[in-house]
């Protein structure tokens, strides 16, 4: 007997709560999301997001280099190779750079441009999974991750990840739900 497709799912610990929490129509919209938030969170920490953060908040002199700017992100970049997160987070602060933002602005829109990105390609890892694993349920997998990511607020991310913000290992925890009354809606 098979404890579900989402028990087969290549990939780390945070994105299978997530796949099974997008498989399971016990768990509402809001709590599959919370997956999503503690999976792209932990993704997260692989990225050089203190290195981003002070290339952009450098001073007001800053903008005005565009290319030191560009090689000191390719700096970063080398220094978290391997990383799909860091990567995502470096293309996605070069893209912001190249639309003229910058401080903490430009900042906040790599950051939440590169949790949209990362949280978008791992549902599709996700979806591909079950695709191939139990093809009845591909839609509806589907339609609950596009529901979670809808429900998701990626502003959140930027502040949630910035270094000033608490997070603690506590945030990295999916809640159990233990009492009687905390089953599905009826």
């Amino acid at each position: 007997m098979s404890d579900g497709p989402h028990k087969s799912l290549p990939k780390r610990r945070h994105w299978i709560n997530l796949a099974e929490r997008a498989a399971t129509p016990a768990y509402s919209p809001r709590e599959v999301a919370e997956a999503g938030v503690i999976a792209v969170k932990t993704e997260m920490r692989e990225a050089p997001l203190e290195e981003v953060r002070k290339i952009f908040l450098r001073g007001p002199q800053g903008s005005l280099f565009k290319e030191d700017c560009y090689t000191q992100l390719e700096e970063a970049r080398k220094a978290c190779r391997g990383s799909a997160a860091g990567t995502a987070l470096i293309d996605c602060a070069q893209e912001a750079h190249a639309n003229g933002l910058a401080g903490e602005e430009a900042y906040e829109a790599a950051v939440r441009n590169a949790c949209d990105a990362v949280m978008r390609n791992e549902s599709y890892c996700i979806e591909e999974h079950y695709r191939r694993e139990d093809v009845s349920s591909v839609d509806d997998v589907r339609a609950r991750l596009s529901d979670a990511r809808r429900e998701l607020s990626s502003g959140e991310f930027a502040h949630a990840l910035s270094p000033d913000a608490h997070t603690g290992d506590g945030d990295l925890r999916l809640t159990k739900k233990t009492g009687v009354d905390e089953g599905p809606p009826l």
